[in-house]
This record gives C-alpha cells, structure tokens and sequence, in this order.
C-alpha cells in the first residue's frame, strides 16, 4: 500500500531467466501485487519467478509470444478485474533495465500534478549520456518526434514503456485496440492522447547492460511507421467531432490531405516532381495549427 492506494507492477518477461530475479526483489515493499507475464519464455523463466521470495502478492501468466505490447495488455486486465479506479498500476520489464528507485517518485508525480499517466523520461536524467548508446538517443528522438506528430502533444521520450497509471485509466481503454510488438508504447500514448488524459513526464534513470536488444529495426520502422500515419489520421478525423477548435482541424486537416494529394498526383505524372516539395510544407503546417489546438495535454517534465 503506497499513500492508501493500492499499487500493482505489472512485469512482461521473455527468456529473461538471468534478470527477472533481479528486477523482482529490486521492487520496494510499498508494492501489493506483480503481475509476471510470461510471454511464451523457453529458458524458465517462469520457475525462476516461482523460485523467488517478494514480499507482495504474485500472480503469473502465461501468453504464447504475441509481443511486449500484448503481454502489458494481458497484464493490464488482470488487474482492472480486482482494484477500483484510483489504485496505481506501473509497468517495469523483466530485464531489470528499470531503476526500482524511481518507482515511488513517479507514484508521487501522479499525486503532485493530478495526472492520469506519469511516464518516465530517461532523456532528461543526468546520466543519460554516460548510460545510453548514443544510437538509441538517436533513434529515440527521431520516433520522438513521429509520436508527437501522430498524436499532437510532445513527447520527449517515446520509447520508455516505464509508466505508472491510475487504473481508472486502464478501465476507460479496455476497450481500445492492442499493438502487440515493441511499438506498444507509442501506441499507448497516442491513444491517451486521443482520450484526453493527463499525462506527464519524470526523469529516470537508464540502464543498460548485456542486454541485447529484440528489435528488428527494418520491420520495426516499417510497421510502427504505418501505425504512426494510420493513428494520426484516424486521430485528425476523431478530433472534428469533439467541437475543439474546429476551424484550426479542419485546416490542419485539409493541409494533411493536400500533401498526400501532390503525392499521388506526381506519382501518377499528373504534376511535376517537384510538387512533391508541397508534401513537407502542407504537413508542416498542419502540424502547427494541430499542435494550436492539443498544447494544453503535452507531456511535461
């Protein structure tokens, strides 16, 4: 029990046998229920979980391999069946790449700032440039910028899937579609977006070991790139509707397609190459006017 709330991690694991020990007793008293969910491991990962003392309640799960994202999601509604709207959930990885240090500052950081989402943010912690490859700062920060695109508040660190939710938040998006694979995480928080809920940042601390990454990076960049344009579309169009700044949507909107427009039409031959110059301008602007009307629910440190 942690500020008379109860506060539930949920653990996604895959062949993490080596690190989910460590990660579990890592876990700070306050904690009343793990949910492991063992994703389709084949090195026994589940028995190490069995094997291992943790003063809260512990419940395992087994899903077949679908993804990261469908494990959480598993996760996730084992625990809106048992606690009421304003107990805490938090998602931590099996691998230990989560500082357990900084799980009750962000359980205080959804207290202090009313929020409905604290997400962590190791971009803004003090050893991120001694801790994270400089690559994945790379990488992060450009599908930083993708996220912030798709779902018209900014996002520093897209990729950091270390959060901590009320549950109402769960309940509200039970009903939402998964993304099972790595890009979870975006599409997590493009949907929150697309709900309204606050949601904030915090600093915490990267850490990185031996671990090597699961990511395919051809297929990754593919698929969630697609989910970026589809979200955000569907978003674009969502957004009409809800009678918040209407004529500024609209704009956007009508700039979103004229730059798909100058696409087909140069693909085609219809207008010269160069139209495609368009293509940048028009979703730049679109950008802008998007971000005049969502500002207020950006993402903050």
């Amino acid at each position: 029990m942690w500020e008379g709330r109860r506060l539930a991690v949920v653990m996604p694991a895959r062949n993490e046998s080596a690190h989910i020990a460590k990660a579990l007793r890592s876990l700070p008293p306050e904690v009343d229920l793990i949910v492991v969910v063992d994703d389709g491991s084949t090195d026994g990962t589940t028995e190490v979980v069995e094997a291992t003392d943790t003063t809260a309640e512990r419940v395992v799960l087994q899903r077949g391999g679908q993804g990261v994202g469908a494990a959480v999601a598993m996760g996730f509604d084992h625990v809106m069946q048992v606690w009421g709207p304003d107990d805490l959930v938090a998602v931590m990885d099996g691998d230990a790449q989560m500082d357990a240090e900084d799980l009750l500052p962000l359980c205080r950081q959804v207290l202090s700032s009313q929020a409905d989402v604290v997400k962590g943010n190791r971009l803004a912690h003090a050893e991120v440039r001694q801790s994270m490859p400089f690559l994945r700062r790379l990488a992060n920060r450009g599908l930083a910028v993708l996220t912030t695109l798709a779902s018209g508040r900014r996002v520093r660190d897209a990729q950091c899937g270390f959060i901590v939710a009320r549950n109402e938040v769960l309940q509200r998006t039970k009903n939402d579609p998964v993304w099972a694979g790595y890009g979870y995480v975006n599409h997590r928080f493009i949907r929150w977006s697309r709900h309204g809920f606050r949601v904030v940042a915090h600093p915490v601390r990267p850490v990185y070991a031996e671990e090597t990454s699961g990511i395919r990076p051809f297929r990754f960049f593919f698929s969630v790139g697609a989910m970026f344009v589809r979200e955000h579309h569907a978003r674009a169009f969502a957004s009409l509707g809800s009678g918040r700044g209407p004529l500024a949507l609209s704009a956007a909107l009508l700039c979103y397609l004229a730059g798909w427009a100058s696409v087909f039409a140069a693909s085609i031959g219809t207008l010269a190459p160069s139209w495609l110059a368009v293509l940048p301008v028009s979703w730049a602007l679109a950008h802008v006017l998007d971000r005049c009307v969502h500002a207020g629910g950006r993402a903050r440190i």
